[in-house]
């Protein structure tokens, strides 16, 4: 706030010199410590929408030589909002429904900025039905949705871990352009500095957290124009329609499978998979191992292909490996 303050206050460049003698919180601090906590107030001040110009060629106010800041009318002043009733609603659902997630304190402060521009939001959105988030909303607004969000809004490179059901762990390095959301599943999309390609990556897959890359600047790349969450939604092979199924699995045995698992439920192993002729192919690898249980699409692929298999033993005359 002081440093909001200072810079809103001054006539014209402020020096970097001046910042670290004038404010509370950078006085007594060496380069270092200062670089380290301006980056972090400009940062905050971003993301309530008020910009930092920064220049090195100052007017007569600034103090010559020196990097000078400021804060202009333009980077500061809110345009004027005018919602109709329809979107008053919209926005009061919208907040109603991450009120209890990781997102509920920055919608609370957008509600707040709102009817502090005078817009009554609890009169117009009157009769508005109370708004339970739900499970739903709740594994949307994850920490990872929060902080993807984040480093979308503040255009930052990130780095996560990747894992992928049947696919090793990977280190992933990504220039982030949306969150899209399917049913539940949010997934991410950008720009994979490793594979030079646009990748599509599910949120729930990701372990661990998603921090900035080193040596990294944030707003240093840029989404292109040619991106189009729209069709990104629909090419993408991570976006395949996913169904879950229900595996019996003997005691030590068919590891891979069991490695997929996204819960037990009663003793029965749940996967997801997207190709039930896949999964049923792999299935049968494993013999009487393992038996699907649901959903019938899957039952129905794994005894046909178990029939398939008898049916071309029995007419090289050897015995069913089923039953071995």
């Amino acid at each position: 706030m002081n440093l909001l303050i200072a810079l809103r206050a001054s006539r014209g460049w402020v020096s970097r010199r001046t910042l670290m003698n004038s404010i509370d919180g950078y006085r007594g601090l060496d380069e270092v410590a200062f670089d380290r906590k301006f980056s972090r107030d400009k940062e905050l001040l971003r993301h309530m929408g008020i910009t930092i110009a920064t220049r090195s060629e100052h007017d007569a106010y600034g103090d010559a030589g020196e990097t000078g800041y400021r804060i202009s009318a333009a980077d500061y002043a809110m345009d004027f909002v005018d919602l109709t009733p329809t979107e008053v609603a919209a926005v009061t659902v919208a907040a109603a429904f991450w009120s209890e997630t990781e997102l509920g304190s920055s919608s609370a402060q957008a509600m707040t900025k709102l009817r502090a521009l005078g817009i009554d939001l609890d009169e117009t959105a009157g009769g508005q039905p109370t708004i339970d988030p739900g499970t739903a909303a709740r594994r949307l607004a994850s920490a990872k949705f929060a902080d993807a969000l984040h480093h979308i809004n503040a255009r930052e490179a990130i780095g996560f871990t990747y894992h992928k059901p049947g696919q090793p762990a990977r280190k992933v390095r990504l220039e982030p352009y949306a969150l899209l959301s399917r049913g539940d599943r949010v997934y991410l999309f950008g720009f994979d500095l490793d594979r030079q390609a646009r990748r599509t990556f599910r949120l729930s897959r990701v372990e661990g957290a998603i921090s900035r890359l080193g040596g990294r600047e944030p707003g240093d790349y840029s989404i292109p124009e040619d991106f189009s969450p729209r069709l990104a939604l629909q090419s993408s092979s991570e976006m395949a329609v996913v169904t879950e199924a229900r595996l019996s699995i003997d005691a030590h045995r068919a590891d891979p499978l069991r490695r997929r698992q996204v819960r037990v439920d009663g003793g029965d192993v749940i996967i997801e998979f997207s190709d039930a002729q896949a999964l049923a192919a792999e299935i049968v690898g494993f013999g009487d191992a393992v038996t699907a249980l649901d959903p019938p699409e899957l039952v129905r692929a794994v005894e046909d292909r178990r029939e398939t298999i008898r049916q071309s033993l029995e007419r090289l005359g050897g015995a069913s490996v089923l039953s071995a």
